[in-house]
Formats: structure tokens, sequence, C-alpha cells
């Protein structure tokens, strides 16, 4: 039977009234419905044409034609109704282009927010809360937010992550070109250790108990495939524990001064593209490539596996385990919290800790169900784990996660005894150990050569863009861009530097540029393109606003590439 009842407000506008929990709620303003209207409305001033509208909550789709009214074609509206019989009243009639109307339910929600939201757009979301769906459905609003903000909040740390090390990740990436051709790709490794339970070792406060428990069994390991990052390495090895794997994913120098005493150490070592390249460059083991850009550039390389990426090296260890067939999953040290008031294993800290500021700000539930304290960063790692489980869940219902740290409960991981699972019955093959496989070839001078090539033919394109946008612009036309004559040159001129737009950001040779292409496209996307939905069918056929914005476009993107082009020069001598 349906929980809900339509009726009509004081001031002629139609409503439901719904009964949840033994309580009844209007889902709007039953005395004056238009201020709810009034509200949304009030909610969109100063909307971009490219903006992002989440609106929690349909009720009786009154507010359709005056949404409507204030977007432009260009503006994407997602509407979610976490009401199923209102979603199914509805959900064929509240469909166009650039409006959908969605059920609330969480995966769906997360994937949506996911798949919408990026280091371009973030500060270009509208969120409203219609009527009094905030009241009658707090627990799914709140947790709407949450997502929202989770989303902000990678988008942003990416965004700042790609502004800080740009010129560091570009450096590396050309340095390691020259590694490639003495590594051995991951797909060589597919079910290299198939059923075999694989250790994730993070540098969590929990390791140091689990690091006692690894040394009191050490006997036991063979039959576990260990991988550490850049920072338990050490750990384990002074411990007398050699881990089958080392992965180091992080660009800084700190990750070469975490592994600088075993350079030459005979555990494999697993890189990709961004990697620190002195340390890619000077580690004497065999060493396995994770392919995340080159498989996007490189033809001979588009069948190479690269792996998940969620902010840790953790992240990229478990997908490693799981592509070598590795199960169960076994996370220690993975506390994503601040458990026992520390931020990382005492046997895992470095001095570049103590320069960085650990606040608990945030509480959340540990494997006991007691309350712990961890951070933001932190507690994002937990979010993109669980994620990751989800997704690989789905694809296989028989992986297995166990949780054998200490600090937050990890949903789909539930938390056993490293000491009950070491001693288990279930494992009684050994681990095999990492035989370097097939090396790859790559003729690096010819790549880099290419990325040169590409940086001077856009260079030149700009200054003849820029030319042709001034030139249009300095005849003052008044006409629109959508009332001219197909064959009139001014047009032709405009669609041929749409077509160089659309060339540069579209060519796989863009992706090379990696930071410095998604700092390009975020700032010339704040500094010029502001049109406000309102303003968006005026100005978009407008030759002249368009000249005068796409005259900065190439300027700016000029600089950047001669930037770039300086960094290639210097870093590779042509």
């Amino acid at each position: 039977m349906s929980n809900i009842r339509k009726l009509k407000s004081d001031d002629d506008y139609y409503l439901y009234e719904l009964k949840k929990d033994d309580k009844l709620y209007y889902l709007g303003n039953r005395k004056s419905y238009k201020n709810n209207i009034e509200n949304l409305v009030n909610s969109l001033e100063g909307l971009l044409f490219d903006s992002i509208v989440f609106i929690f909550g349909l009720d009786s789709s009154e507010y359709i034609k005056a949404l409507k009214n204030n977007i432009c074609t260009y503006n994407k509206v997602i509407i979610i109704e976490p009401n199923e019989d209102i979603f199914n009243i509805y959900k064929d009639e509240i469909f166009d282009e650039n409006m959908s109307l969605v059920l609330y339910e969480q995966e769906v929600i997360q994937g949506i927010l996911n798949f919408l939201i990026n280091f371009k757009n973030f500060n270009r979301l509208y969120v409203h809360c219609f009527g009094n769906y905030e009241e009658a459905y707090k627990e799914e609003y709140e947790k709407f937010i949450e997502m929202i903000d989770y989303r902000y909040y990678v988008a942003v740390s990416s965004l700042a992550l790609d502004n800080r090390f740009k010129k560091m990740f570009f450096e590396n990436m050309i340095s390691n070109l020259y590694q490639i051709n003495n590594s051995s790709p991951l797909n060589s490794y597919i079910n290299y250790n198939k059923n075999i339970p694989a250790i994730i070792v993070s540098a969590g406060p929990s390791l140091d108990k689990n690091i006692e428990t690894m040394i009191k069994y050490k006997n036991n390991l063979d039959k576990f495939f260990i991988i550490a990052g850049n920072r338990t390495l050490g750990t384990l090895m002074k411990n007398g524990i050699t881990p089958n794997l080392v992965v180091s994913i992080d660009p800084n120098k700190v990750t070469y001064e975490m592994m600088e005493e075993y350079l030459n150490s005979a555990v494999p070592f697993a890189f990709y593209e961004y990697s620190n390249k002195n340390l890619v460059e000077e580690y004497r083991g065999d060493k396995i490539y994770l392919s995340q850009l080159f498989s996007k550039t490189i033809e001979d390389f588009t069948n190479l596996s690269g792996t998940y990426s969620g902010g840790s090296v953790a992240h990229t260890c478990i997908d490693i385990a799981l592509l070598m067939g590795c199960n169960p999953i076994i996370l220690v040290g993975q506390d994503c919290a601040l458990t026992y008031g520390n931020h990382h294993s005492k046997n895992a800290t470095f001095d570049i800790d103590s320069k960085v500021s650990y606040k608990g700000d945030i509480i959340r539930k540990d494997v006991y169900g007691n309350e712990i304290k961890t951070s933001k960063t932190l507690d994002f790692f937990r979010i993109k784990i669980e994620e990751y489980i989800i997704l690989k869940k789905d694809e296989n219902e028989n992986i297995k996660f166990i949780n054998a740290s200490y600090g937050v409960d990890i949903n789909g991981a539930p938390h056993k005894e490293l000491k009950d699972l070491l001693l288990s019955s279930d494992f009684s093959e050994n681990a095999k150990y990492l035989i370097q496989g097939k090396s790859l070839n790559i003729n690096a001078v010819d790549v880099i050569n290419s990325i040169h090539e590409y940086i001077n033919y856009f260079i030149e394109k700009c200054v003849e863009c820029e030319k042709i946008c001034k030139k249009i612009l300095n005849k003052n036309i008044k006409a629109s861009l959508l009332n001219i004559d197909d064959d009139d040159e001014n047009l032709k001129d405009f669609l041929y530097v749409m077509k160089t737009v659309d060339e540069f950001e579209f060519s796989k040779m863009s992706n090379y540029l990696g930071c410095y292409l998604n700092k390009f496209l975020f700032d010339v996307r704040q500094k010029y393109f502001e049109m406000e939905s309102k303003n968006y069918e005026k100005l978009s056929s407008n030759f002249n606003y368009q000249s005068e914005t796409f005259i900065n476009y190439f300027k700016e993107l000029k600089i950047m590439l001669e930037e770039v082009k300086d960094i290639l020069l210097n870093t590779h001598k042509m």
C-alpha cells in the first residue's frame, strides 16, 4: 500500500503527504508551496552555463517548469527522489537531455557522483533540498551530502596534488621511459599465485603488533604472498622478513630516502610512470612495470594492465595481489585511523612525519565497535578500499578480504587475528617467488621525440588560432553564429578554431601532459568560461565574445606548452 497521498496546498499547488515511521510529513509547504519553488529558483542565482545541479526531492514535480526556465541546455540536472512510489509515478515524465530523475540508492548515487564530479567542475555544483525533504528523509539527505562532500574532497585534493607535483610527475615520466625496457609488465604475473593468501603490509599503528605476530610465526610466512610499500620494506627487512614484492608509486624524493638502504635488495620492485625517478633508476632488483599512462598513448602497450588508484600505495598493492590471483587478501597495518593516538607504526615513522600535522577530527568505529579518531585523508583511504571491495566482490563473490589491523572497521573486510590466519590449516601451499618475465621493448627516444613534436605543433597552432580570433574580433561581427550562412568565411575560421581545441584536448598525446593539462583546463575554465546560464544562448552565439574567450584560451595554452617543453628539454637533451 502506498505511503503517500496527493493533495493541494492553500495556494493551489499539488504536494504529497508522506506517512513514515508513524509520522506524517508534508513534502512541501502546505500553506504556501510557491515559497518552496521560489527558494529553489533563488538557490540557482548566479548559476553558470556548465554547472551541475543536484536537487534532493521531486515531490509533485510542480517546480519543473520554473527550473527549466532558470537553466540552459548545457547544465546537467540530477533530481534524486528517495520515495520509490513518487519515483515510479514520474520516472517516465521527468527526463530530458540534461535532466534526470534518479531513485535514491547509495551505490547508484555514488556511481553518478563519481562519474560527474571531477577536478574541472567540483566548484560548479549546486545542491538544493526541496521543501521538507530534509526533515522527512533526514538520514538519506545527510548521507547524500556526505557523498557529495567526499567527491568534492577527492576533486580538490586531486587538483592540489596536480598543481604541487606537476613538474615532478612529468620529469619522472620522461626519466622512467628509459627504465621500462629493464622491467617485466604486470600482465606477466596474472594468476601467478592463484588462491595463495596475500598479506598487504601498510604502515598504520597496528603494524607494530602485526610485526610481532609475523616474527613469532615466521616459519608460516612462506604460505603467504607478502607485499610491502616503500615505507614498510625496511620495517620488514630489519625484522628478518623478506616480502615477495615492494611497490612504490609516490613521485616524491622521500620515497627514495625510505628505501635508500635497500637499493641492492633482491625483492622485486613494482613502479609506474610517475614513481620517483631516482628510485626506479637505482633499484637493483627485478622491476615490474604497472602501466597507468603509456597503455593510453603507446600502441604496443594498449593491452598492459594498470592498477586501481585509491590515493595510497596500499590500494595499488591490493589490486596487484588480486591480479596475481591471491585470495584471501589480508590487510595488516591498514588502520585508516589514529590507532593508539599514533599516525604511523613506530617502526615505519620517518623524519618527514614530524613536519606533518595529523588531526583526528572525525570519529568512526574501530574493529571492536569502539569509537576511534581519524582524519579526512585517512578516512578517504578507507572509503576507497570499501569501494574497491564492493567492485571486486561484484565481479567475483568468492574473493575474501580480511582486516588483521586494529584501526577503523572496513566494511567488506571483517577483522580476524593475524595469529589465527598464520596458523590456519586452510593455507597449505607455498607462495611462488616472482621470476623475471618477458622484458618490454620500447624506444624511449622515439617516444620523447613524438612528445616534443606534438608540443611544437600545438604551440604553432596557438599562434595561428590566436591570430584568427583577433581577426574575427576586429571585424566586430554583429550576426549570430546560429544565423550565419554555412559558407561564411568567418564561420569557417571559427569552426577551424573549435576543431583545433578538440584536436588538442582529445588527442591521446595530451595524456603525456598529465597534471599540466588538468591544471590548464581548470584555470581557463575559471578565468574565461564563466557565462551564466541565463546568458548562455546569447553569449555562446556571439562572435565577439567567443573570439575574445579563445584568444585567452590559446594564450594560456601556449604558455603552458612552452613550460612543459622547457622541462622536456632539460630532462632529456634532444
